[in-house]
């Protein structure tokens, strides 16, 4: 017997796949239909065999014209008209806002989850009040809203977009700890490695501006970054610049990997010198699970997955001085003690944000809302 019919609406494929194909699968398992409504931006043949099934809609994720934005509020009106879904789960920003929307409008029970707020709530703008003009009208009908860490659900109560009572904090979006196993060992060469889109905000130029001061007192350490480039991001990395990173031989460039274990293995530490509003970034959370000492930013959401001096170290936001003081730490820490670090990270993974918790979070979140009268085909 079908439990229901369950909809995931996000930006990308890509990072549906990557960050809640546990989630989405869990559910089919426990006897939900599932579909994600997402741009098919990589290959899908990953969900072959899933039960999840694909419906492709086109989204202008970081425009700003509002034609495309009614299309795609008009586009998602019709898709759940025709599927009649039980449950919808938005995801990013414009999937929220017009996601719920057009739930509301259809009457569809929705939970909308904020993922990160990046720059739009940073400067108060136009673009600041618009946007919250925009979360306050779509968000009032929501079953809940959800938040990946507290910072984002305050900011969120405080400018009255969201009431109290329908929010909840999610500890991230789940980590396989099965699939990015602990490794126990360190590699011979110490590294540090940045995992990310390669964006300023996310402190990549941090990062290569540290490790040029910092190979000339350790010439034998490595950096690496690995990640793809965004040419549509206005912070985005240039190609002639990454190039020319590499040419000097501050860092060595990875490309682009489907698969980010052997990098993580291959690393001594992960690092992340982020000074955008994060939701809980996903590169931590793996590399804490296969036991890497991490180095962070103390900024909203990256220091949900950093407890200073356990797992890994703080560093003030936008400071290259801090981030070389915390690279020169860990490169002066005995080998034992980098591995004690590691260890505790992985506890505090599968004590809070092992992807099983946050598929509990779900199912719970279902039974809780639906109905088996809600359900046409249930009997």
């Amino acid at each position: 017997m079908m439990k229901g019919k369950i909809a995931f609406v996000g930006n990308s494929a890509l990072t549906m796949m990557n960050f809640r194909k546990g989630v989405m699968s869990a559910l089919v398992k426990d006897g939900y239909e599932v579909a994600m409504i997402v741009p098919q931006d990589c290959d899908l043949s990953p969900v072959a065999g899933t039960g999840i099934r694909v419906i492709p809609i086109e989204v202008d994720c970081k425009g700003t014209n509002p034609l495309h934005d009614m299309r795609f509020f008009r586009r998602l009106k019709t898709i759940y008209r025709q599927e009649h879904f039980d449950f919808i789960f938005h995801f990013t920003i414009k999937p929220v806002i017009y996601g719920s929307m057009a739930a509301a409008a259809c009457g569809v029970k929705f939970i909308s989850v904020v993922t990160g707020l990046g720059f739009t709530f940073i400067k108060r703008n136009w673009l600041f009040r618009l946007s919250c003009l925009l979360h306050r009208l779509a968000l009032h009908r929501a079953q809940e809203v959800w938040f990946l860490n507290p910072d984002d659900c305050d900011c969120f109560v405080s400018l009255r977009l969201v009431a109290p009572e329908k929010v909840h904090v999610i500890h991230g979006e789940g980590v396989d700890t099965a699939f990015f196993a602990a490794e126990k060992s360190l590699p011979e060469k110490f590294s540090f490695i940045y995992i990310g889109r390669m964006l300023r905000y996310k402190g990549v130029e941090l990062f290569v501006r540290a490790a040029q001061d910092l190979r000339k007192e350790y010439p034998d350490v490595r950096w690496k970054l690995l990640g793809p480039l965004d040419r549509e991001d206005p912070s985005g990395i240039l190609p002639e610049e990454l190039e020319a990173w590499v040419k000097h031989g501050w860092v060595e460039y990875l490309g682009v990997s489907k698969d980010v274990r052997a990098s993580i293995a291959q690393s001594t530490c992960v690092v992340l010198p982020s000074y955008f509003r994060e939701g809980v970034p996903r590169s931590l959370l793996e590399a804490a699970a296969m036991q890497r000492p991490l180095i962070t930013t103390n900024s909203v959401g990256c220091k949900e997955v950093v407890m200073d001096g356990i797992n890994g170290l703080l560093c003030e936001k936008n400071n290259q001085e801090s981030l070389e003081q915390a690279m020169r730490t860990l490169l002066k820490m005995p080998r034992e003690q980098l591995l004690q670090m590691g260890q505790k990270g992985r506890e505090m993974v599968l004590d809070k944000f092992d992807e099983k918790i946050i598929i509990g979070e779900y199912l719970h979140a279902l039974e809780k809302h639906l109905r088996k009268q809600d359900i046409p085909n249930s009997k």
